[in-house]
């Protein structure tokens, strides 16, 4: 109806709003969950902001949003079939799941990690692929804190909970593997870091080996220290860490929980 006035800004959630009704900068309108995100991440020790350094990270971001057409897979992930072929197949590639939300409402990942580096999957697809496979996925983080907010009634799921397993890194080591998937590795924590600062809240890793303490090493160098922070090791499943964070209802099966989820082995192609 032509007659009906376009809703301004402020009556739309921000991800709502048209390619059409933005400005000619083509950057979105941010929420306040959004503008605090970017705050902590330049938070300095004595905990105030350096709003200055939060600026420019943000119009990074946005401009970094605009570039890589984050827009465009905000809308394709209520309309599966519009997702792209190279991304359906590095879902493939590189396993992980939503199994639902943690006793906080926050959206749950479990990912295969280390069938991931003991395959040679990282060369299957280009560098640029995987980062805009890593884009999709990033903005599912958004996507699946939207409907666990609007399903439990929470104003305020700003933060995903991360477990990896890590069954595979072994070998990964032995046959050498590991070390291609460490540079792939490294640019995507600077991707998550500059442009998608404070959404995880838990990064729990398991069935990790005493040998690949020396890998971690590698690994922490180049991660920012508060994400670091973030990190949990544990040699086998911690069960009763999942527990402590999770329904038995969201813990997959195959971990001793009772969700049934299709959680398939990583594909050789």
């Amino acid at each position: 109806d032509s007659s009906s006035p376009i809703p301004t800004f402020p009556t739309l959630p921000t991800y709502e709003i048209t390619e059409e009704e933005l400005t000619p900068s083509g950057l979105r309108p941010l929420d306040d969950n959004t503008l605090y995100r970017y705050l902590l991440a330049d938070r300095r020790p004595n905990g105030t902001f350096d709003t200055n350094t939060s600026y420019r990270r943000l119009l990074a971001a946005l401009q970094f949003r605009k570039q890589y057409k984050c827009d465009t897979i905000v809308s394709s992930l209520s309309s599966p079939s519009t997702i792209p072929p190279t991304i359906r197949k590095s879902r493939r590639l590189r396993v992980g799941i939503w199994a639902g939300v943690d006793r906080n409402n926050r959206p749950v990942v479990f990912e295969r990690l280390g069938q991931f580096f003991k395959s040679d999957n990282v060369n299957k697809l280009s560098q640029e692929d995987w980062m805009m496979s890593y884009l999709y996925f990033l903005e599912t983080h958004f996507y699946e804190m939207r409907k666990s907010a609007m399903r439990s009634g929470c104003c305020n799921v700003d933060r995903i909970v991360y477990f990896a397993d890590a069954d595979g890194i072994v070998k990964s080591i032995t046959n050498r593997k590991i070390w291609k998937v460490l540079p792939l590795l490294k640019t995507l924590v600077k991707l998550i870091e500059c442009h998608y600062p404070e959404i995880v809240e838990h990064i729990v890793l398991f069935n990790v080996p005493k040998v690949a303490s020396a890998v971690y090493k590698v690994v922490k160098a180049f991660l920012d220290p508060v994400t670091a922070d973030k990190i949990e090791l544990f040699s086998g499943v911690p069960y009763g860490r999942f527990k402590e964070l999770l329904g038995q209802d969201v813990i997959p099966v195959e971990y001793g929980g009772k969700n049934r989820i299709e959680y398939p082995q990583t594909a050789s192609r």
